[in-house]
């Protein structure tokens, strides 16, 4: 993934019609590894730096013709930049109508069509707040904790996400 071009990355980003959602695909699924497999955020964040990605990342949701699958991806490499610093949401929320907009994919939602319900779990895990459980990463080895607003719902959550079948600690 070194060899990533984030100019090229972006371009492809910001392309959306016809063949060029192919592009468009593409270079979500290269962004999301590059943000997935990074051992190191802050040369990530050199890279594909929030202040220019996550803009481009919401302008695909205010795509009304965008197909679920490009937004799926979409909200995953969203979700990938929210995991690794929480003060991303403000780049998110600054994009007009990117917050209404992942808010009306929501409604729309089938879930009986796996790309459909694949992209509603990713937009609300977007909208992480003291409800949200942690979540694991096994092929970095981490445990992500959302900025939960007391220890006490932390203690909680934790606890919570340790009695579910399928949870492991080592």
């Amino acid at each position: 993934m070194a060899d990533v071009d984030p100019d090229t990355l972006l371009e492809w980003l910001q392309m959306g019609q016809g063949d060029e959602r192919d592009m468009q695909l593409i270079a979500l699924e290269q962004l999301c590894m590059l943000l997935l497999m990074s051992d190191n955020v802050d040369r990530c964040f050199e890279t594909c730096p929030p202040r220019t990605f996550l803009p481009a990342l919401c302008k695909i949701f205010l795509d009304e013709s965008a197909p679920d699958n490009v937004l799926e991806v979409t909200a995953r490499a969203i979700t990938y930049y929210l995991d690794v610093s929480a003060e991303c949401t403000r780049r998110i929320v600054g994009v007009d109508g990117a917050i209404k907009a992942l808010c009306n994919r929501l409604v729309v939602v089938e879930l009986n069509n796996r790309t459909s319900r694949d992209l509603a779990e990713q937009c609300v895990k977007v909208d992480a707040t003291d409800s949200s459980y942690p979540s694991v990463n096994t092929c970095v080895h981490y445990l992500k904790l959302p900025e939960y607003s007391s220890e006490e719902i932390m203690r909680e959550r934790l606890l919570a996400a340790t009695m579910e079948k399928g949870f492991h600690l080592n």
